[in-house]
């Protein structure tokens, strides 16, 4: 029998229909739906739900919170992710690494979200997502695709006049010819628009209140015309959550028929090339992944294997035949020029570097080769120039000027591949890639803390209770917990922050949390401790700016750096942060850390902060760098030991079965540059 949860979705979802109806802008198509995965569902087999798409789906929102509604709605299954979005990249890109992010893990259920970053509609985005659903059933026809439509500001004159906006058009074109169902996330936007219910954009200085809305009780959407805010992919995830049961009970289960192209320049044939396949010279060099520039890209194991040169001359060359050819790597400061030639056509030159090509920002980014190519076999040659880029002026005219030059000076690529809509021929054999992804434990353990640093400051909680003299404590409410004096206390050489079942004013749960009242800046910070072993509680070491600490301090930037925050939710990962908050708030940079379980045994997390870069530690190993200058005026801080009950992570509810629980705390330690910065 249907779960009772599953037929209220059918339900709400058919009134919405009832009550759209006659409106030119549909919300969704059902189509031929979802029946294979409704087929697995009611067998009780595990389901592999793919998302490939760009920023919009490898944010935290719409994506796991999609997962946590199939979860909720059929608790009898396992729906496992594989979470194959790349920020910054098109239907392009997507269709050259299907093979490698997605099929390779054989998904049941794929979701496809490139309409904001493909820009507008044309036939080559028909080509390129009608080679995405070819190539997809081509290698497991059993696997049922949901095309999603995601809106910008600039796509809001086509949706608030009725109409699809330009590159879902170009989509659906593909989804009606192979009967593929499709939500269009636009339709909801445009009419809360209208409503005056929502606003499309506001800026961070336009405060919002918990649930996302402005002082009119309009709900914020984004902050930057694309990206929505929390409440904004809330707003996503709900609506698609009402129409997914319309899909799992269409069609019938089966093979997806591979009907006759729409195009013949359809792109199934697409695929990357590795370096490791062609004609590359002795300057270009395998880049570990390990390497920094690989695993600050988001996502786990999205980078293809990655290879470098810095000299001018350095050259690749192979064959291959098709009609498209284009590059992949890793955008960064140190990125210069390159030439590309094909066969006897004149030699177009590109460059990975633009204006986001700031230090510690390694992200994928692809180019093209621009003319028409016959469906022959071409001859290609890649070298560096050695022409400088005045990178300089690039990032002045973002408003992004250079102060430290040495990041910037060298003018090479990281190249992680070949895009090409063909087939290579006589190329090399790759070496395997590693099927697992790179795990925190993989990378190289360092010296901590680093050299030239002297301790300073540290408490080791080896007395019989906290010093108050030297801690405040967390108090308040936030999120499910409210934080008591009573709940931190220091016994046999541990600080204990309790978590537990205690009703307040305010909240159902306590918790705790200890503050410094000295404050700090540049050094090396660093705790030991483990996290709570039951879901539900959100566990931090982190340093930002407390009013009741030194009065004299200096406020700067409030800047705030997360160490660790873990979700116990998910104890084997932790996510680590850089934040500003004035004069508005600016997330600048972040990365989800895959580690053993956290709640198991101590482990140790670190953290350098100087002028120039914060480097992250987890036991020992660097597992983020982020550029500490993008902060314009750095603000003295007090290190935070915390612990709270929240729904962060995408967590459903508190296990109360194993409370009270702690969070144990070692030790926390400052260390001082023996030469002052």
């Amino acid at each position: 029998m249907m779960p009772r949860f599953a037929r209220y979705l059918i339900l709400s979802a058919i009134l919405s229909l009832v009550l759209a109806r006659g409106a030119e802008l549909t919300e969704f198509h059902v189509r031929g739906g979802l029946p294979n995965v409704a087929a697995k569902i009611a067998r009780g087999h595990d389901v592999h739900v793919a998302f490939l798409g760009g920023s919009i789906t490898a944010a935290a929102g719409w994506r796991p919170m999609t997962l946590t509604t199939l979860q909720r709605a059929y608790p009898q299954t396992k729906f496992i992710e594989i979470n194959a979005a790349v920020s910054g990249t098109g239907s392009d890109y997507g269709a050259a690494r299907l093979q490698r992010d997605v099929l390779r893990h054989r998904p049941d259920l794929l979701f496809v979200e490139f309409a904001v970053n493909d820009g507008s509609g044309s036939p080559h985005v028909e080509a390129r997502m009608e080679g995405i659903v070819r190539q997809t059933w081509a290698a497991n026809p059993l696997t049922d695709i949901c095309f999603v439509y995601t809106v910008s500001s600039g796509m809001l004159p086509d949706l608030l006049a009725g109409n699809y906006q330009s590159t879902a058009r170009s989509m659906e074109n593909v989804a009606a010819h192979y009967a593929i169902s499709s939500f269009n996330f636009g339709a909801e936007i445009a009419r809360r628009i209208t409503a005056a219910t929502l606003v499309m954009m506001a800026p961070e200085s336009v405060p919002a209140d918990t649930e996302g809305r402005d002082a009119q009780k309009r709900l914020i959407f984004t902050r930057d015309k694309t990206h929505p805010t929390e409440a904004g992919h809330r707003v996503y995830a709900a609506r698609l959550a009402r129409a997914l049961p319309l899909f799992l009970n269409a069609g019938s289960a089966g093979p997806h028929a591979l009907l006759a192209p729409l195009s013949n320049r359809n792109w199934q044939r697409a695929r990357i090339v590795n370096v490791a396949e062609t004609d590359h010279d002795g300057q270009w060099q395998s880049v570990p992944p390990h390497d920094v520039h690989v695993t600050t890209q988001g996502g786990q194991n999205l980078v293809p294997p990655t290879w470098v040169a810095m000299e001018p001359g350095a050259k690749i060359e192979f064959r291959f035949k098709g009609t498209t050819l284009g590059i992949v790597g890793l955008k960064g400061p140190e990125n210069g020029q390159f030439r590309v030639t094909i066969d006897d056509l004149p030699p177009e030159t590109g460059t990975l570097f633009d204006s986001y090509s700031t230090p510690g920002r390694f992200v994928l980014a692809r180019w093209f080769f621009l003319q028409p190519l016959a469906d022959t076999e071409h001859h290609v040659r890649l070298e560096l120039l050695a022409t400088k880029i005045d990178k300089a002026s690039i990032m002045a005219k973002a408003g992004k000027p250079i102060t430290d030059a040495k990041p910037y000076a060298a003018h090479g690529l990281y190249l992680s591949g070949f895009l090409v809509v063909g087939e290579p021929v006589g190329t090399r054999t790759p070496p395997a890639e590693r099927t697992a992804a790179m795990r925190t434990m993989d990378l190289p353990v360092l010296p901590t803390p680093p050299p030239g640093y002297t301790l300073a400051w540290s408490d080791e909680f080896d007395t019989s209770r906290l010093d108050e003299s030297r801690w405040l404590y967390r108090t308040g409410t936030r999120y499910w917990s409210t934080q008591l004096p009573a709940n931190v206390a220091v016994r046999d050489g541990f600080l204990w922050l309790e978590c537990k079942k205690e009703k307040t004013a305010q909240s159902d749960y306590t918790a705790g949390g200890v503050i410094t009242r000295r404050v700090f800046r540049y050094g090396y910070y660093e705790a030991r401790f483990k996290v709570p072993p039951t879901k539900g509680w959100h566990t931090s070491f982190w340093m930002m700016h407390h009013a009741a600490a030194d009065a004299k301090a200096h406020l700067g930037s409030r800047q705030e750096i997360d160490v660790c925050e873990n979700d116990s939710v998910t104890p084997n990962r932790y996510g680590a942060n850089l934040h500003e908050w004035r004069p508005a708030h600016h997330g600048r940079g972040h990365r989800t850390i895959h580690t053993p379980d956290q709640s198991v045994d101590f482990h140790v997390w670190g953290c350098e902060f100087t002028p120039e870069k914060i480097t992250y530690y987890f036991d020992g190993r660097t597992v983020l760098v982020n550029d500490a200058k993008q902060i314009p005026d750095h603000g003295d801080m007090s290190i935070w030991l915390t612990v709270i009950a929240s729904p962060l992570g995408q967590t459903d509810a508190v296990d109360e079965s194993k409370l009270p629980v702690f969070a144990v705390f070692d030790y926390v330690r400052y260390y001082e540059k023996n030469h002052p910065f």
